[in-house]
């Protein structure tokens, strides 16, 4: 009986022990399982950092080329928007070459900058479109070339425009002016969120817009002014803020250069000729090496000096016929001769010469004509000195300034046009004053 009582004793004490061994195998076998998954875990982490840190490595030198500074430059209207017209050129044909001119000089002095141009043809693109092409580039800077246009064709001058409301009538003009290209568009009341560029209510959203580039924008527009009065020799209309649609849809610092008036024959044939889209351009550049400059400065990245376009002479090339440009003065005084005779206001009625070739047309400009003979000391010049006359059609015509280089006497125009808003330029050979067509062949 005994026996009977050990043996299931011991035969439960063996089942215990079995069970506990079988409990312990597997825990210790969960253990390992669960110490290989954790070094599984770890080994496919690393693997996956180390497998980003080579496509890192790789792709490096790409991100490097998209981090390049980059400058959007659009040329104003173009295709079937000509934008303003004058009598021999149309607007979208003077910001195209302003343009293409300040790109090529920006990409053959920068090479860590990124050109990138809305359009280098004759094709049309809607605003909002052209604030895409600023997007989409993740641009750093925008610049806007348009030229100007005025009913009074008196009217003269460059200006630069940042965003924001228009605190004049001219600057809403202006906006109003550049934005109507929208309404070539279909339904565009829907697409630019019911603006209306002809809608003097529209624009007060400008009012309370806060935008975080205006800092930037002002300082490139202020230098870009700068620019065209030392380099240009043009006279400076200073920095504007109007509501531009392009400026206000594109994310970066921005601006929109009048470049002068279209309306204006004389800044016409400026703006029309290959030298003056030239200077324009490099007056353009001027300030954008300055931006660019102070930009790397304050974004610690690597500086690379690269100098400004100084002033040069201004020099002709003399055709066999009748195309002659503004002459320096070592053409001059090897070319000596008398203008034609005129009476001068500067010493009783004195005849006055001056050293000029045969052939180079002499400047002035007209400020009035009268029947009169006036004093020197006359209140109708205005306190103006140094005038002179010619008698044409039983008129006596007032002129003031006799230069041979046309520049400098449209310089001297814009001196006095705040006193003599009329004033314009004529031109004398010898004792012929040519007519208007004449001297427009002598300055193209």
């Amino acid at each position: 009986m005994n026996n009977l009582k050990i043996y299931p004793f011991l035969s439960h004490q063996k089942q215990d022990k079995k069970i506990t061994f079988a409990q312990k195998y597997t825990k210790d076998s969960f253990s390992t399982h669960r110490i290989y998954m954790i070094l599984n875990k770890k080994y496919f982490l690393v693997c996956k950092w180390c497998v980003i840190l080579i496509g890192l490595f790789v792709s490096y030198p790409l991100f490097a080329l998209d981090s390049k500074f980059t400058v959007v430059l659009d040329a104003g209207h173009g295709g079937h928007d000509p934008g303003a017209m004058g009598p021999i050129s149309l607007e979208k044909n003077i910001n195209l070459a302003v343009t293409l001119d300040l790109g090529e000089i920006i990409e053959q002095n920068f090479k860590d900058v990124k050109v990138v141009y809305t359009r280098k043809t004759d094709k049309y693109l809607t605003l909002q479109e052209r604030a895409d092409v600023v997007n989409d580039n993740h641009a750093d800077l925008f610049i806007c070339i348009h030229t100007n246009a005025s009913q009074s064709t008196s009217a003269f001058g460059a200006e630069t425009f940042t965003l924001g409301l228009a605190k004049t009538k001219g600057n809403l003009d202006v906006a109003m002016r550049e934005n109507s290209v929208i309404v070539l568009e279909k339904d565009y009341k829907t697409k630019y969120k019911g603006f209306d560029p002809a809608s003097v209510d529209s624009y007060i959203m400008f009012e309370f817009m806060q935008d975080k580039y205006i800092d930037k924008s002002v300082q490139l527009a202020s230098i870009i002014q700068k620019q065209f009065a030392n380099l240009c020799s043009r006279s400076d209309r200073g920095v504007h803020q109007a509501g531009f649609w392009v400026l206000h849809r594109s994310a970066c610092p921005s601006v929109l250069v009048e470049l002068g008036f279209i309306s204006n024959p004389a800044e016409e044939r400026y703006l029309s000729s290959e030298q003056g889209q030239n200077e324009m351009a490099k007056g353009v550049y001027n300030a954008f090496v300055y931006y660019k400059r102070e930009h790397d400065k304050k974004s610690g990245g690597q500086t690379i000096y690269v100098p400004k376009i100084e002033p040069i002479a201004k020099k002709v090339e003399v055709s066999k016929k009748e195309s002659i440009q503004p002459v320096d003065s070592t053409i001059q005084k090897t070319q000596q001769t008398k203008i034609p005779e005129v009476v001068s206001n500067v010493k009783k009625n004195e005849t006055v010469s001056v050293n000029q070739s045969v052939e180079t047309p002499v400047f002035k400009v007209q400020l009035f004509a009268t029947k009169q003979i006036l004093k020197a000391d006359a209140s109708d010049f205005k306190g103006l000195r140094n005038t002179e006359y010619f008698v044409e059609d039983g008129l006596n015509k007032y002129t003031f300034g006799a230069e041979t280089d046309y520049v400098k006497i449209e310089k001297k125009r814009a001196e006095i046009l705040s006193k003599f808003p009329d004033a314009f330029i004529i031109a004398f050979i010898g004792e012929k004053k040519l007519s208007p067509k004449e001297v427009l062949k002598l300055i193209k």
